[in-house]
């Protein structure tokens, strides 16, 4: 199956042609990053900054501005001499990261149950939404982009603000990881994965053992799904011994309005 990408290659030059060198580098670091995370740039190769700038019609400089965001986001590494590559985490890397996000995002359910507003949670539904239409369209990186934004979101009700950079990354290079491997046509659309829809459910019960549960098997099973080499024994080894702490159901009442 080949991804179906929202960004035209033939436009990419474009990219480069119109503003300030800042903006310039982000819409050349948006465009690698898509490359990346549905892996049309892999490994294999060396990126150096020459062909890019001849690419991007951009200066080097510029090119350099959004290589060095994307070594900043785990998915370049510089090599000296050897030039710029797309990371490549060990088997270990992955399954260290895959904890990493799900001990983040589930330790700020609490937070997150006792914020929540109706207008945040709508907010939520909307990106789902959002995602929904993404899908028929079989834009994938869209709704990469969008996942990571919902579960951002999500987070930064927590209050855990500190930890907000490092779930980025974290979820970013998951993403590099999983999208490519996914036999199917998108990795949120795996039979038996919790919809966001269920987590956000339970945030609206305000049920905090619930949303931490739903949250964590949503991410475990398109884990263990998409890239099955990596992660098809983790889900089993971390089903059913998760815990959030003295997790409690809050008292239910109306969300505040922002």
């Amino acid at each position: 199956m080949k991804l179906q990408l929202a960004a035209e290659n033939s436009g990419q030059k474009a990219y480069c042609r119109d503003g300030k060198r800042g903006r310039k580098s982000d819409s050349v670091y948006q465009d690698l990053k898509r490359k990346i995370v549905t892996g049309e740039l892999t490994s294999n190769c060396p990126i150096t900054e020459q062909a890019l700038a001849q690419e991007y019609g951009c200066s080097q400089s510029t090119i350099r501005e959004a290589l060095m965001q994307l070594q900043l986001n785990g998915l370049v590494v510089r090599r000296g001499y050897q030039g710029t590559f797309v990371t490549d985490p060990s088997v270990l890397e992955a399954k260290l990261l895959l904890k990493l996000r799900i001990d983040i995002e589930t330790a700020g359910i609490p937070g997150a149950v006792r914020s929540m507003t109706r207008d945040c949670l709508e907010e939520l539904r909307d990106l789902d939404r959002q995602m929904d239409d993404c899908q028929a369209r079989q834009d994938f990186f869209g709704c990469s982009e969008l996942d990571r934004e919902f579960h951002l979101k999500l987070f930064r009700s927590s209050g855990l603000s500190v930890l907000e950079p490092i779930l980025v990354k974290t979820s970013l290079v998951l993403h590099r990881i999983m999208i490519p491997k996914a036999q199917l046509d998108s990795i949120w659309n795996l039979p038996g994965v919790p919809p966001h829809s269920s987590i956000l459910d339970a945030l609206q019960q305000r049920d905090v053992q619930a949303a931490a549960e739903t949250l964590k098997n949503h991410i475990l099973m398109i884990a263990a799904q998409s890239a099955p080499d990596i992660y098809g024994d983790v889900a089993g080894e971390h089903h059913g011994n998760f815990q959030t702490g003295p997790a409690r159901i809050l008292d239910s009442g109306s969300f505040r309005s922002q």
